[in-house]
């Protein structure tokens, strides 16, 4: 019969019940319970497999260089090198959660399923209702209420109150005769339930007797459940034989041979997870994980229970009772179901998979038995015999029932009796529960070490025992415990907290060692593969951790394959269906390192991602790849920005990453004084890392030609324990005048002198010289230096720079000179046209042709070197006192004579004749006198 045929006959019969009961208001709850039950259980048993787990991914930072420049000066190339981030994620084994918001809303969930059993029971006939009365004292009692310590340790107060508390209402209506109406037994119900719960916690004397009571409601949820289970033992079997029987009606099919046929696949499967119990399965048929059951169980359970009711028989109850009771059952099992897994009570779980097995088993057999004996010879007419299948109501049901339990006495000796070994399990954890919730470390510790001990397939009492002892300074006792779970029962996040915990003493091959043997146990775990892979390139072994993970589909491993490909170099690998931050950030530093424009889709989709994200690593690492970038667009909001992320205090251990990419970002937008400045603010806060913050200043200036002041920052960075140097550090020293200190370094790291510095044509030496200088020679006498070159690219280079560097003192026919070199060599450029055709740096239109031409944004203050652009804006200024001020920061840096004979004629005007005289004083350094005599008389 089609599983979809079953549930369809379910529904309509439940819809028709609804239709035609007086107690709608009834039924429509109960199936509410089923069907939020059901949904709750199901997802954590099909896809929340591991709730009470905490392993996360924990992300930490790598940096990968990426050029953000590239300075080409002639022979003399090199890269301005900065830090992009890379984000890698280990997964870490946390302490489980609390589940305080479950606990809560399950015990009142559980205090209106018992309300309401307790309402209904009233109805039984007596022998069953003292029958109940009994079993439900028996229930209370192994629920270790007294452990709540109403007046004395362990009293039975508690017990007390519980007991009168829930039969109290019970026995008054059933003395009664039940003639009272549902919903009033209900609220009576409800009111002394509650009650006696609140008595229960507030006469005790024990920490956050709440807590307590949560959990040690469980205990009798899960015997009701296992009551239920065993009430409804044969009910899927009974249900497809009702189901068969009604399709076969009239048709005089062989009914026997299809129902044997069902009985005896179906008792196969669950023989065969039987035998999984004992780890002995037969391969060839396959095994489920019995709770999977509980659905279909209620399903088809409900067509047997309505045949008795329809059968004339004399039962315990009525008919509303029993259907009532039933439902309640079916939800009450799918609620603890959920409750077991999202708590971590494995060995409840076990239990209940363990008696359900016993149950089916048992009872589907003795019901096919009952079957054969006593319908066989009518099984095929063709009649209504599924209404007949429980008349007589006498002795050879009876004898089902017998044979049933001894069935399930068969089958737990078979399992040596394990049921009872997970019920003090299940009690255990359940007040190890207790005092992990209400935070006494000590006597959590001790229960769950005790659990354990009882029953291995516990894997939330191990991992919470280390945990707690990792939180009480106990290391040496919680390794023990991780290394025997891991010898005798492994489980993922054990052997991840092992191997972190080892990796945090530098045990790393030790590390490594757990994690490569858990992967035989787990060999498809992503998050064990994950950590080996990342410990692997702790201990160069690069290929074998990329090799683990380039076969994958998880989001983490994907991430930090990306990272670890552009760690080494391999950039080529591109990641598609970027979505989560990590990955669009590894992405970004893959582009950035390529040295390409990233593609603005990017760009936008990782700022989106940033407006919720709220780690801060995140945060910091995103902007700083993305402002890695060329970018002339005005940067202060951006700065102003990144200043009020880190005046946040949870950004506080990323203050000096920040600053650094505001560095970059003013870099970006062609500050260099900001950017050189700052980078020796952060190299004087940050001594541990001023090597490299001096060494980005010395390229930066070495890329304006000051190969002077560069020189000093690599020196003053070599000190302070840069290593890196190479090739063209060695050009900038001897450049700037440093010549015994590059060879000293030349020796110290053995670097090679590049051909053209060794035997350099005259076309060199005088580009050199030039360049060597350039700041500092008159524009005049630079230009007279550019013609002695011969035509090409050397020429060319040098008039681009001349262009850059001293356009402000240059004729016109001296400016069209250069622009017809500059474009012979590079192309025609109409900017660079429109500037020499009027090249009036007053102009506000020249000064933005010459911004164009020379490819940069709108600032005309922001890098000191570009002489005419700092004359354009003094020029423009009106205000000769901010005139002087931006000719005294531009001159801190360059050394061109013409801004520093303005410099001192402003100084002039503004009586402030002592900074004149101090400044002319300085320019003897590097002008002669009869220069410097020109420079003054003339009139600029």
């Amino acid at each position: 019969m089609p599983i979809i045929s079953v549930y369809r006959r379910f529904w309509i019969e439940m819809k028709n019940r609804l239709e035609n009961s007086r107690n709608y208001l009834f039924w429509t709850p109960a199936l509410l319970l089923i069907i939020t039950g059901g949904l709750f259980a199901y997802y954590h048993l099909l896809i929340a497999t591991h709730s009470y787990q905490a392993i996360t991914p924990v992300s930490f930072l790598d940096n990968v260089a990426i050029p953000f420049d590239w300075v080409q000066m002639g022979p003399i190339s090199f890269p301005i090198l900065v830090d992009n981030f890379l984000i890698f994620q280990e997964f870490k084994s946390l302490p489980s959660p609390f589940n305080h918001e479950e606990a809560f809303n399950f015990s009142l969930l559980s205090w209106l399923m018992i309300s309401i059993m307790l309402s209904l029971v009233s109805d039984f006939k007596k022998l069953f209702f003292l029958l109940f009365g009994v079993i439900w004292i028996v229930g209370l009692t192994l629920s270790n209420l007294n452990g709540l310590n109403i007046g004395g340790p362990s009293s039975n107060f508690a017990l007390i109150i519980a007991i009168v508390a829930t039969l109290l209402g019970p026995v008054f209506f059933h003395i009664r005769g039940g003639s009272e109406k549902f919903a009033l037994r209900l609220l009576i119900n409800l009111i002394l339930v509650g009650l006696g719960g609140y008595l229960l916690i507030d006469f005790s004397t024990i920490s956050v007797p709440a807590f307590y009571l949560q959990e040690h409601l469980l205990i009798p949820i899960s015997l009701l459940a296992v009551s239920w289970l065993l009430w409804n033992g044969h009910g899927i079997i009974s249900g497809i034989y009702i189901l068969v029987a009604r399709a076969n009606r009239q048709l005089q099919l062989k009914v026997s041979i299809q129902i044997l046929v069902i009985g005896l696949i179906y008792l196969l499967f669950l023989g065969n997870t039987l035998l999984s119990f004992r780890e002995t399965p037969f391969e060839l048929i396959p095994t489920f994980n019995p709770l999977l059951l509980i659905f279909p169980l209620g399903v088809l359970g409900w067509f047997a229970l309505d045949i008795k009711t329809k059968s004339e028989l004399q039962l315990i109850a009525s008919t509303f009772t029993l259907k009532a009771l039933y439902l309640l059952g079916f939800g009450l099992v799918l609620w603890l179901v959920w409750r077991l897994d999202s708590s971590g009570n494995q060995p409840g779980k076990e239990l209940i998979k363990h008696l359900l097995i016993y149950s089916q088993i048992g009872f589907s057999l003795f019901f096919l038995i009952y079957l054969f004996s006593n319908f066989l010879s009518i099984m095929d007419s063709g009649k209504a015999i599924d209404k007949i299948i429980f008349k007589p109501f006498s002795l050879p049901y009876y004898h089902l029932r017998i044979g049933g339990m001894i069935a399930m006495l068969v089958a737990t000796a078979f399992t040596e009796g394990i049921i009872g070994v997970q019920a003090n399990a299940l009690s255990s954890q359940i007040l190890g529960d207790y005092y992990y919730r209400s935070e006494q470390k000590l006597e959590a510790s001790i229960i769950y070490e005790n659990a354990w001990s009882r029953y291995r397939n516990n894997p939330k009492a191990k991992n919470t025992l280390a945990q707690l002892l990792f939180e009480l300074n106990q290391p040496t006792l919680a390794k023990q415990h991780l290394e025997e779970s891991f010898s005798e029962a492994p489980q993922v996040d054990n052997i991840i907290l092992l191997a972190d915990r080892l990796h945090r003493e530098n045990k790393i091959f030790e590390s490594i060692f757990y994690l490569e043997t858990g992967l035989r146990y787990f060999p498809s775990n992503e998050q064990l593969k994950n950590n080996l892979a990342l410990f692997y390139t702790k201990t160069n072994r690069t290929s074998d951790a990329m090799a683990l993970l380039e076969d994958t589909n998880e989001e983490v491993s994907k991430s930090n394959f990306a990272a670890l490909s552009i760690k080494s170099g391999n950039l080529e690998n591109e990641t598609g269906n970027l979505s989560p931050t990590p990955q669009l950030i590894n992405e970004l530093a893959r582009q950035n390192a390529l040295g390409n424009y990233p593609e603005e889709a990017l760009i936008e989709k990782l700022r989106k991602k940033l407006q919720d994200e709220r780690n801060p690593m995140l945060i910091q690492s995103a902007w700083r790849n993305i402002f890695s970038i060329k970018d002339f667009n005005q940067p202060d909001e951006e700065l102003a920005m990144l200043d009020s992320l880190w005046n946040q205090s949870e950004m506080a251990d990323y203050i000096m990453a920040l600053q650094e990419t505001a560095v970059i970002r003013s870099l970006a937008a062609g500050r260099v004084t900001d950017a050189v400045k700052n980078l020796n603010g952060l190299a004087f806060r940050n001594p541990g890392d001023a090597g490299y913050f001096l060494h980005l200043s010395g390229s930066i200036l070495a890329q304006q030609a000051d190969f002077s002041k560069a020189s000093r920052e690599l020196i003053a960075a070599e000190e302070k324990g840069f290593q890196a140097f190479g090739q063209h550090h060695w050009i900038i020293l001897t450049l700037g005048g440093y010549a015994e200190k590059a060879l000293e370094l030349r020796e110290k790291y053995q670097i090679e002198v590049p051909a053209f510095m060794l035997k350099p044509s005259l076309s060199m030496k005088t580009y050199l010289q030039t360049l060597q200088k350039i700041h500092e020679l008159l524009p005049a006498e630079a230009f007279q230096q550019w013609a002695k070159l011969a035509e090409g690219e050397l020429k060319g280079d040098l008039a681009v720079r001349l262009l850059a560097y001293k356009a402000h003192g240059l004729t016109q026919q001296q400016l069209e000179s250069l622009g017809k070199s500059i474009q012979q060599n590079r192309g025609e450029s109409l900017a660079l046209q429109t500037f020499i055709s009027n090249p009036d740096l007053k102009n506000a239109e020249a000064a933005k042709a010459l911004l164009e031409s020379l490819e940069l944004g709108d600032e005309l203050t922001g890098n000191p070197y570009l002489s005419p652009l700092i004359w354009s804006a003094v020029s423009i200024e009106p205000d000769p006192l901010i005139a002087y001020e931006l000719l005294n920061s531009a001159t801190e840096f360059n050394r061109d004579p013409i801004l520093w004979i303005k410099k001192v004629q402003l100084a002039r005007e503004l009586g402030l004749s002592n900074y004149a005289a101090d400044a002319l004083q300085k320019m003897e350094d590097w002008i002669s006198p009869q220069d410097l005599e020109m420079l003054q008389l003339s009139n600029f």
